[in-house]
């Protein structure tokens, strides 16, 4: 069960993370010119495809219609190929006609006839022209079978054309060959074979692209600053520094989610406050009767002889629980005073390292009358963002804790050390350690395990569980964490961590 809430809280975070959203927004923008191109290299060969074929569909019926012409050439007038080739419906469609005497070389083509009609050296210049480019070397084949050479021709006028159905005709041994051609700009509205920056449309294509993903990563940025912000803002407020949301926020939708945060901790600042009013006037309000109390005592004690036992003992406990319920009403006082401290405490950078030696100096009196002792490895110069009427407290029940389980002549370990931008305090001793069933327990109020040699791990009268508790009260109430665990080879070790820097 907790693997699988694990799982759904990690997929829950993943679908609504900024990061990854942006991260998915950034592959678009890269993956959208590339669609594009492909789309337009797509659209380009079917576009060509159709009109080849058109082409050559042409070709075909003009060689089926003057099919006719070319077996009755040499017995027809010398005009009559040319005028049934001019009476055909060519629109925007050039055609030429050559022919390949029989026996004549593999190459050697004649022009006849042409439509529209073109001068003579025209068609020697352009001849010329196909013999250097190579043309009638690749006609040959035409002569066995119908080729679509699909080839782009700059003719002697200086326009393109685009030759293709170079369609064969046998009559009388002699090959003749039909070829349609057509302007590259008549057959279709944008040029064909383009690469694919050579269209006119993509410089503004490539400038709107530019700048709404420009805007997109810009926003994304801004957004992304704020939030930033919004986080150090928060880390400001949680260390009590001057921050507000509302002046480091820089969206103007934003304006009320930041006043709301701003709210919060002020809602914050004024809860604590009065729970700290609040105890100092139940604490001033318990104290006045019990020192009325404490003062009517005195003309009793007074008035009551000294050998009436029975009202001396009565008197004694009158006294004695009157100055046990003032200990007491100032212990809830202070109680909820550290409470108080702990929903929005203060903190300030402290030298760490010399604060721990101070209260391990103090503390190894106490132990060296247990005939115990510490061992120190405080790495020098540490400070850490605390407060330090919450830390003592920290260090005094992790090291009560530890003695109480060091047999006699044992030793406590103390560690301080900076790790990055936190820093770890570590309790360590060789005590009997904690059942491991039992481990995830100990930081529970009124939770508390003491060896009874004869019992084993047992409840602890003398002892009301609260030590570990307020050890975790106050570290999370600092901003860090503590965890506690079982040494090898024996012992026992707790470990506390808190933030290095603000």
């Amino acid at each position: 069960m907790e693997a699988n809430s694990k799982f759904r809280r990690f997929f829950f975070n993943l679908i609504h993370s900024f990061a990854l959203k942006l991260f998915v927004l950034v592959i678009i923008l890269l993956t959208v010119p590339l669609i594009l191109w492909w789309q337009y290299q797509r659209t380009e060969r079917q576009q060509a495809a159709l009109l080849h074929n058109a082409v050559d569909q042409t070709g075909r019926v003009v060689a089926a219609m003057l099919r006719p012409h070319f077996a009755q050439f040499e017995s027809e007038p010398p005009n009559a190929l040319a005028d049934a080739l001019a009476g055909a419906p060519l629109v925007n469609t050039k055609v030429k006609i050559l022919v390949r005497l029989k026996g004549a070389a593999a190459d050697d083509f004649i022009y006849i006839a042409s439509a529209p009609s073109l001068p003579a050296s025209y068609l020697k210049r352009e001849r010329a022209e196909l013999i250097q480019a190579g043309i009638f070397q690749r006609m040959g084949p035409t002569c066995d079978r119908a080729t679509d050479l699909s080839v782009r021709f700059v003719n002697p006028a200086g326009n393109s054309e685009l030759l293709t159905s170079m369609t064969p005709v046998h009559e009388g041994g002699n090959c003749w060959i039909v070829i349609t051609a057509q302007n590259a700009a008549d057959i279709a509205p944008a040029p064909l074979h383009l690469s694919f920056w050579e269209v006119p449309a993509l410089p503004a294509a490539i400038i709107i692209y530019l700048l709404s993903a420009a805007l997109v990563i810009l926003l994304s940025v801004h957004l992304w600053r704020n939030v930033r912000r919004f986080r150090s803002a928060a880390r400001r407020i949680r260390m009590r520094g001057d921050a507000s949301f509302r002046k480091l926020n820089t969206i103007p939708e934003l304006t009320g989610v930041a006043e709301d945060f701003d709210g919060l901790v002020q809602a914050l600042t004024e809860s604590q406050d009065f729970i700290k009013q609040t105890a100092e006037e139940n604490s001033h309000a318990l104290k006045a009767p019990l020192a009325v109390i404490a003062q009517a005592l005195e003309p009793l004690k007074r008035a009551v002889p000294m050998n009436d036992a029975s009202a001396q003992r009565s008197l004694q406990l009158i006294e004695r629980s009157v100055a046990r319920l003032d200990a007491a009403v100032s212990s809830v006082r202070d109680l909820e005073q550290a409470a108080a401290e702990v929903v929005y405490p203060v903190r300030r950078p402290i030298d760490l390292t010399a604060f721990l030696s101070q209260m391990v100096r103090d503390y190894e009196i106490t132990l060296a009358a247990q005939a115990k002792r510490l061992d120190l490895f405080l790495e020098k110069g540490v400070t850490a963002y605390a407060n330090e009427d919450l830390l003592e407290p920290v260090i005094e029940n992790i090291l009560e804790n530890a003695a109480s389980f060091t047999p006699r002549f044992g030793t406590i370990e103390v560690y301080l050390e900076k790790r990055g931008d936190v820093v770890e305090v570590r309790v360590a001793d060789r005590g009997p350690g904690v059942d491991p069933e039992r481990l995830k327990r100990i930081f529970n109020r009124y939770i508390t395990y003491r060896d009874d040699k004869e019992s084993g791990n047992l409840p602890s009268t003398e002892h009301q569980g609260l030590g570990l508790w307020i050890v975790k009260r106050n570290v999370e109430g600092l901003g860090g964490k503590v965890v506690a665990r079982n040494r090898e080879g024996g012992g026992f070790e707790i470990s506390v961590t808190l933030n290095a820097e603000a």
